[in-house]
């Protein structure tokens, strides 16, 4: 019996490997790469980072606690686009850390992913699966040969020493040839600081944090400056946002601050700020509604008294003068029915859908013309 249940499975694993799918896979020796530094990278915020594919400026590192160094090392809404005819793209990474951790996909924290611009709008097409520090992962096969567009995202909880992009050795591989979420002065990129959430925990793969999927759909590259645990509002990141010629800056980080550190630092975080970019307009976002509030009073009566001391600082804000200045509500960023989360705070893929929708309400004038 259990001979026949061996020989049963080297069948079927024999007919799996035969399929199309597996029979076309591609060897790294097969294919021709391209280091994304000769292509195009977008989402990074600094032209001198810490590290080569960082998220905190290098002038500013002595201001800055350990913490945001090691998670500005992550390479959180960094990506690179470009242009290829090849029926193959697959890339090759090296990772800083080679991190894991219980409640997010490897694919998220070290993967990478990519979309094709296809019709006008841009579509998820295939995920590297990352299988060590090293690794080499073919995003999609078997597509016509023609020119398309593409990018693909970096990983969020961890950082890259390298990427390059294989092709076919007969393909070409070239920056993007199409004007879509490009580097460009006439449409300046949307920034956003905030915490894990921001920074994309804990969304299965790469192209699903908030802020990369606002900038796919208006068309506007962003700056992901969200720091796991530590979106609380230093006077050194307050600098830091000086530092990005942005379109519009979203404040999302109360998730990581109380009430106290509130009063303690914001107002002259966010001054800061607006007196320097009085044409920017300056988004503040309320805790979303988690779903574990419905029970847990203590933590519910303590984001509520944050909120409320975040709106008494907008308003403030109005009556002296700072116009530039707009408050998100947190009532419905998530919906009500409780299904947003992997464990109550950090979201779950629909719920990055849900929260960039929402956002994008506010955001919307920002869309192409």
């Amino acid at each position: 019996m259990r001979r026949g249940l061996r020989i049963g499975f080297v069948l079927v694993l024999m007919a799996v490997m035969l399929h199309p799918f597996y029979a076309n896979a591609q060897k790294q020796e097969e294919m021709k790469f391209v280091n994304v530094d000769d292509l195009m990278i977008i989402g990074k915020g600094f032209q001198e980072s810490h590290v080569k594919y960082g998220r905190v400026p290098l002038s500013l590192v002595p201001e800055l606690r350990k913490e945001l160094l090691s998670l500005g090392a992550n390479s959180a809404g960094l990506a690179v686009r470009f242009n290829s005819n090849s029926s193959v793209i697959s890339v090759r990474w090296k990772l800083l850390e080679d991190v894991s951790m219980n409640h997010m996909p490897d694919t998220g924290i070290k993967g990478l992913d990519l979309y094709v611009l296809d019709g006008g709008r841009w579509q998820y097409i295939g995920t590297a699966r990352p299988n060590a520090k090293e690794s080499f992962a073919v995003f999609v096969r078997n597509m016509t040969k023609q020119n398309r567009e593409f990018i693909a995202y970096f990983p969020l909880y961890d950082g890259v020493e390298s990427v390059e992009i294989g092709v076919e050795q007969d393909a070409q591989l070239r920056a993007p040839q199409n004007s879509r979420l490009v580097k460009s002065t006439n449409k300046k990129p949307l920034l956003f600081y905030g915490t894990s959430i921001t920074q994309g925990g804990c969304a299965s793969r790469p192209g699903m944090a908030y802020p990369s999927i606002i900038g796919r759909a208006l068309d506007r590259e962003t700056i992901n400056l969200g720091f796991s645990g530590n979106g609380k509002m230093d006077f050194a990141m307050a600098k830091a946002i000086n530092m990005v010629d942005a379109d519009a800056i979203i404040l999302d980080c109360l998730p990581n601050t109380t009430a106290q550190s509130l009063k303690d630092s914001a107002y002259r975080f966010i001054t800061h700020i607006a007196l320097a970019k009085p044409n920017v307009k300056i988004f503040m976002v309320e805790n979303a509604n988690f779903p574990y509030l419905i029970v847990d009073t203590v933590t519910k009566a303590a984001l509520e008294e944050e909120n409320q001391v975040w709106r008494e600082l907008y308003a403030r804000l109005l009556t002296e003068g700072f116009l530039n200045i707009e408050y998100i509500r947190g009532d419905n960023l998530l919906g009500e029915d409780g299904e947003t989360t992997v464990d109550g705070v950090h979201f779950t893929d629909l719920g990055f859908l849900r929260f960039a929708e929402s956002l994008m309400e506010y955001l919307k004038i920002y869309s192409p013309q």
